[in-house]
């Protein structure tokens, strides 16, 4: 008899999903171990870096040192996005030690969309930043990624938060971040054509969200409406950590009452690379 195995899905959300780097200091500080994550986009970036190991007080910190504009590597848009992605993608190869997932120090995967044959795919081998960089690949942003001879994007296409990839892969408990539109009032009449665009997106995931995110034991949803939708506000980093360790905080009760009771221990192992 062993305690219960936890897995952590931190999902999409561009900028919102710094609020991931609060959420893992809270779940480290209280001891709660974490025995595998799954990341879809940002939630594929921050989560991609504290599975090698990466110190979520010294990324915040890191984080808030950065100038985006150097990682806007403009693209020409006909071809698929307006960003490569190409720097965004090198500065998660360092942050990830150019390791692959085999290197991780608790198992790691993320989701992105096979855009040639519409299927969600779960990527767990080969070189960690290649996989990440196809998560992030957020329609009309950036490019899709080239990766095993097909072509991926954003896996929030379909699943912003990556709950069913670990519950198949037989975690006890499965604990959700989402930083997404969760259906909240907006101001539709001061929308221009891409602020409405953007809107109508998010809409559609949240419909699809909402059938997804029920087979999650928790959902921690820390407060980030104070985004713009389609910026890049790295001038609220500091919010968005506070955020996700608040939201953390008030989930506590929630999670030890789920790990309290024993479970027979499985080995991951064998689930993991089927």
């Amino acid at each position: 008899m062993k305690r219960k195995t936890l897995g952590l899905a931190l999902g999409a959300g561009s900028t919102k999903g710094f609020a991931h780097i609060g959420v893992l200091q809270v779940l480290q500080e209280q001891e709660i171990p974490i025995d595998a994550i799954a990341g879809c986009s940002m939630g594929a970036i921050i989560g991609s870096i504290f599975a090698v190991g990466g110190d979520m007080y010294m990324l915040e910190k890191y984080i808030a040192t950065l100038n985006i504009r150097h990682y806007l590597d403009i693209a020409n848009p006909f071809n698929g996005g307006l960003l490569r992605g190409k720097r965004l993608q090198d500065q998660v190869r360092t942050l990830t030690h150019d390791k692959d997932f085999s290197e991780t120090n608790i198992p790691f995967l993320c989701t992105a969309v096979n855009a040639e044959n519409c299927n969600l795919e779960i990527l767990s081998s080969g070189k960690l930043h290649e996989s990440v960089r196809a998560s992030m690949s957020m329609p009309g942003f950036f490019q899709p990624h080239s990766l095993h001879g097909n072509l991926y994007i954003d896996g929030a296409v379909i699943e912003r938060v990556p709950v069913n990839a670990l519950k198949e892969r037989g975690l006890d408990v499965v604990i959700g971040v989402d930083v997404g539109f969760r259906g909240e009032d907006e101001d539709i009449v001061s929308m221009n054509a891409y602020q409405l665009a953007g809107h109508t997106i998010n809409i559609m995931q949240w419909n699809m969200a909402k059938q997804s995110q029920i087979h999650a034991d928790v959902m921690i949803v820390p407060d980030v409406r104070q985004y713009v939708h389609g910026r890049f506000q790295m001038d609220m980093i500091d919010r968005s950590v506070k955020s996700g360790r608040q939201a953390t905080e008030d989930a506590l009760p929630q999670i030890r009452e789920l790990l309290s009771k024993k479970s027979v221990w499985r080995s991951l192992r064998g689930l993991w690379d089927r």
